[in-house]
């Protein structure tokens, strides 16, 4: 395409139904993220406790016997 192409046309949100509109072609996808900044050094492990998932480290899950 030789229109310019904006954030917004790129976002991960709305790229596939852009391809699909002819809006952008799979080469402009391509390249945006060819030129993306590698920013690995700045990111910052985070955990998160998730008890859906277990109990948080540490921490004794509940007794499952009833009454207890």
């Amino acid at each position: 395409m030789t229109n310019q192409k904006t954030p917004w046309d790129l976002d991960v949100r709305v790229r596939e139904r852009n391809l699909r509109k002819g809006v952008l072609e799979e080469k402009d996808v391509e390249k945006y993220l060819k030129e993306l900044p590698d920013s690995a050094a700045n990111a910052e492990n985070v955990t998160t406790p998730q008890p859906a998932v277990g109990s948080p480290a540490g921490v004794a899950p509940p007794s499952s016997t009833p009454g207890t």
